[in-house]
């Protein structure tokens, strides 16, 4: 006898279990005693290790202490050997599928009293029953033990139990039969156990079925329904969603909080085949939530981390679904309204499309273009940033607003560094700090200049304070789009630390403010990210550094010191005597080029960029062993590293050349978007892209209205196919009526023209991979 619950979205609990005992049972506990140590990640199902004997205690009743029963005296029902059942006999049988073997299963329990579910019959590492076995050893998708298992059961009273009973090791632990005749392709099995009370919503939520890292595992989204769809099951997940049994929930969420799309946007991998078959199952499913409640939002589902799907794919780079459900348009009249993107019109190739972007705008807090360029970590966020609407949306913010603040800032941090570099320049050089106020106009020129630039210290640091506060970037940003910030950082900090210096009476401020004065100029280069060119040509410096000039300096710096340290060691061992005072000062003098540690690594580095001199003095000890190391050193330093370095170089060039566009895009994104935070909301309001159109029917009939922005582009591929659109004629009428309405002067319209297609032009211009070589160019 058994006490559990089986709660929906979760596999059965057991709270209480108190079962028969009797001789057998006995012997199998006693024979678990001799077993020894398990696997910490016993396989689900092996014909190569036995199951476990090593059963724990558990609430018994002694068969021989039930007292008196009809028709046997009060004495234990003599049981014949041959009729005994054990777990190896049943689980041999099952996996022979042995259907003669199991013959008198049914009537030794009724016998017995036991249940299949009952601790002897279950393997204690993993809770695995004979009816999971079974389901592993299946023979042209059948198993013939199986409607055996299934009817003992039933006739036992103990169905559901064994139906739902699942692993209860970590590494596997909720996983069910039903989660395996799904795993296994087999239809028929579904079936069968849907119809012997098979719960729909049981979770696997064992560490194999959550993400890793490192090590084989699979997430599916822990509920059979997920299972079916991200292995592309498609008939059984019609079935489990219309099954007279029970129906599974599309709304139904795992342990993470996700439901069936959030599970199919991480089994997604980018690849032409993946993709397929994941879009065309997202598609099915939100369709078939349609038909099963007109007024479900299945996408506006938020799992733990307050994700929806389109979020979720945002965040982890999954670029070719998220590019899907953003330009997602459907045809059929009465799934239309699950479109993201609608045709307006079509003139040839020339196409302008009306993209919804709710959740994709900045408007809505935790929008797609923040998580991308704030909260994702996926290394391809410079190619999501540039899919359309996001990459017109963004343009349209940057000639809106974003662009005439960036070159306004720019313009003030200029002339904030002019008068950091004219303060810094014109400082006092006699006296001691802090140097009191003469009164003389220049005297007060630098005062203010000095408290312009520490003021302007202090906003840069709560700045970047704010910045690293709200976005906490991880490394990976960081390297990617946020060394500017770090560099600004910097910059303040060690301002404020000069001025604290300063205030202190030491003259060590001016070292500090030196050091922040030369950063400052260096964070000039942020502001190339407002042009183009420069932009492009800043990130493949930035690329360089990171990727080469790093790992050079820091193999560099090996070789440097071990050299240096030999030198130092070789030139302290150099004989003290000498026979006269000339010779005592020449090797003097030849030992002072080598005679620190510091002085030495100075020296050595003047080999590297090839301004070293290897004539030294001959009265030397071990001096053909000293000019060994030299040239050895000139030879793996000037001749090795250095011409490594270039080719390296070279190659990081040619790569990034092809994605600095996109990488430039992406750190203008993040200009965009942090211009953005800082604006009163009723500007944003005013300022927000796109507009409040109608596309269509609800399902209840209403009209749909959404927000769209609106985006022309050409497509030669669609060319000559037929297309819903929402209007017959081409154009955009309502900017046409309000440019004729007014009209600006002349000279002033053509100019705004002639930038716009300048702009224009630049932002279609492909990028050229930059020729490194004479070869390159032919």
């Amino acid at each position: 006898m058994s006490d559990s619950d089986s709660e929906d979205g979760g596999s059965p609990r057991r709270r209480f279990s108190l079962e028969v005992h009797d001789k057998d049972s006995l012997a199998a506990f006693a024979k678990g005693e001799k077993d020894g140590k398990r696997e910490a990640k016993p396989p689900m199902d092996s014909a190569l290790q036995k199951e476990n004997d090593n059963i724990p205690p558990t609430i018994g009743i002694n068969f021989d202490f039930l007292g008196p029963r009809q028709g046997n005296g009060g004495k234990a029902p003599d049981t014949d050997p041959k009729d005994v059942y054990t777990r190896d006999r049943i689980f041999a049988a099952v996996a022979n599928e042995d259907t003669e073997d199991l013959a008198g299963l049914e009537n030794y329990l009724r016998k017995t009293m036991k249940k299949l579910t009952n601790s002897e019959f279950i393997d204690p590492d993993t809770g695995k029953t004979c009816l999971l076995k079974a389901m592993w050893n299946l023979r042209n998708g059948r198993n013939d033990t199986i409607p055996i298992l299934l009817e003992a059961a039933k006739n036992t009273g103990h169905l559901e139990q064994l139906v739902n009973a699942a692993y209860t090791n970590d590494y596997y632990h909720g996983q069910t039969a039903l989660h395996i005749a799904i795993e296994r392709r087999n239809f028929p099995l579904v079936q069968l156990l849907m119809e012997n009370e098979a719960n729909v919503h049981a979770c696997a939520d064992g560490l194999f079925f959550q993400q890793k890292k490192r090590g084989c595992s699979f997430y599916f989204g822990e509920l059979p329904l997920s299972l079916a769809a991200c292995t592309n099951q498609l008939n059984i997940v019609h079935y489990l969603l219309n099954n007279q049994h029970r129906r599974a929930d599309l709304a139904a969420k795992d342990s993470h909080g996700n439901t069936v799309l959030h599970a199919l946007v991480l089994v997604a991998d980018d690849t032409e085949e993946n993709t397929e078959i994941i879009t065309n199952m997202y598609d099915d499913i939100l369709k078939k939530s349609v038909q099963m409640d007109p007024q479900m939002k299945l996408e506006n589902q938020y799992n733990i981390e307050g994700l929806t799907p389109m979020k979720l794919a945002a965040k982890t780079g999954k670029l070719e679904l998220l590019k899907h459900i953003i330009r997602r348009e459907i045809e059929e009249p009465e799934y239309r309204h699950l479109s993201r993107k609608f045709t307006e019109w079509t003139y040839g190739p020339v196409h302008t499309s009306l993209y919804d972007i709710s959740s994709v705008d900045t408007h809505e807090p935790g929008s797609v273009l923040e998580t991308i360029v704030f909260k994702s970590n996926a290394y391809n966020r410079h190619k999501m940033i540039i899919l359309e609407p996001l990459n017109q949306l963004l343009q349209e913010k940057w000639d809106c607003f974003a662009g005439k603040i960036f070159y306004l800032k720019f313009i003030l941090y200029i002339l904030y560094m002019s008068i950091f570099t004219a303060t810094a320049y014109h400082r006092p050089l006699e006296g001691q700090p802090p140097f009191p106020l003469q009164g003389t106009v220049k005297d007060n020129v630098r005062v203010l200049g000095e408290v312009i630039i520490m003021f302007g210290g202090v906003y840069i640091f709560i700045c970047q304070i704010i910045y690293f506060w709200k976005r906490r970037p991880s490394l990976q940003i960081l390297m990617m789009d946020g060394y500017f910030e770090v560099l600004f950082f910097l910059q303040a900090t060690l301002l404020l630390c000069s001025g604290i210096i300063y205030l202190a009476g030491n003259e060590a401020y001016v070292a500090l403010m030196v050091f922040s004065l030369v950063i400052g100029w260096v964070d000039m280069l942020y502001y190339t990210r407002g042009f183009q060119q420069t932009g492009i040509y800043s990130v493949m410096i930035q690329k360089t550094i990171l990727r080469d000039m790093l790992r050079f300096l820091l193999v560099y710096i090996v070789f440097l010191f071990g050299f240096a340290a030999a030198l130092v060691t070789l030139i302290g061992e150099a004989p003290q005597e000498v026979k006269n005072s000339t010779e005592t000062g020449e090797k003097e003098e030849a030992a002072s080029s080598y005679s620190g540690l510091y002085i030495t690594s100075l020296e050595l580095f003047k080999f590297t960029i090839g301004m070293g001199d290897l004539e030294f003095n001959e009265n030397l000890k071990f001096k053909h062993f000293f000019m060994f190391l030299l040239i050895l050193y000139v030879i793996l330093t000037y001749v090795l590293l250095l011409n490594m370095l270039i080719a390296l170089m070279s190659e990081t060039v040619n790569k990034v050349s092809s994605e600095s566009k996109s990488i430039w895009k992406l750190q203008r994104a993040a200009t965009i978007l942090d211009i953005e935070r800082f604006l009163p909301r009723f500007v944003r309001r005013k300022l927000r892209c796109g507009r409040c159109l109608t596309v269509g029917k609800t399902p209840d009939g209403k009209t749909d209205e959404r927000w769209c922005f609106r985006v022309e582009e050409m497509q030669w591929g669609s060319f000559g196919k037929s297309h819903f659109s929402l209007n017959e004629e081409p154009g955009d009428k309502e900017n046409a009526k309000l440019s004729s309405m007014y009209k600006r002067p002349k000279g002033w319209s053509h100019w705004v023209t002639r930038a716009q297609e300048r702009a224009r032009e630049e932002e279609q211009m492909p990028l050229n991979s930059v020729s490194t070589s004479p070869s390159d160019k032919v």
